[in-house]
């Protein structure tokens, strides 16, 4: 398994940014904020739990890679393509987590993912089902929900945010909520304090 270092993987996402030229300046600004707040606030709790800090850094800045395409222009799913542009550069690490940041239930219900298609979503269950779990897919699957729009958030306000950009119900947002905040608990626990506190929320 492998990862960018810091310079390697700012470079990266430079050219994540530049790559998409559907962007508004809007749209632009958004996803330089939340992958930029992604992987700051997995440097940071990194360091306070004695994991690596680089390496969350990395893979958080670098989770939505696969942005650099227009999904509803090319029909497929961000963390598909991120997925398979990583493995091309070579990788792994950062692949896996352009996939596994989306799904914190390793066990795929298509119905709560209506914004994509069956194919991308069986797509995903087949690899998901093939790798391990560990704590910096759960990290980034955690930083992830910090972060709407241009706003820093708590894990219930980026929850109302998905519901209400996706014209989701409760019922479809429910788990997602649910492994938020037991992932919130589980690095609560091994940092030994609030993470909220080391994010300044």
């Amino acid at each position: 398994m492998s990862y960018p270092d810091i310079t390697t993987a700012i470079s990266l996402w430079q050219e994540s940014i530049s790559g998409n030229c559907s962007w508004n300046k809007e749209k632009s600004r958004e996803y330089i904020y939340h992958t930029n707040g992604v992987g700051d606030a997995a440097f940071k709790i990194a360091e306070h739990c004695g994991m690596n800090s680089e390496k969350a850094y990395a893979l958080g800045l670098l989770h939505d890679y696969g942005k650099i395409q227009n999904e509803k222009e090319s029909g497929i799913a961000h963390f598909i393509y991120g997925y398979n542009e990583m493995l091309k550069k070579g990788w792994d690490e950062v692949a896996k987590i352009c996939i596994t940041h989306s799904f914190p239930n390793q066990h795929i219900d298509f119905a709560r993912y209506p914004k994509y298609n069956q194919k991308d979503l069986q797509s995903a269950q087949d690899i998901i089902s093939t790798v391990q779990y560990d704590d910096y897919d759960r990290l980034v699957q955690l930083c992830d929900m910090f972060f709407e729009g241009t706003k820093k958030m708590s894990i219930t306000q980026r929850i109302a945010g998905i519901q209400l950009r996706y014209n989701l119900r409760k019922t479809q947002t429910d788990e997602l909520e649910k492994y938020a905040l037991a992932n919130k608990k589980y690095f609560d626990e091994k940092c030994g304090c609030d993470i909220y506190k080391i994010l300044d929320m």
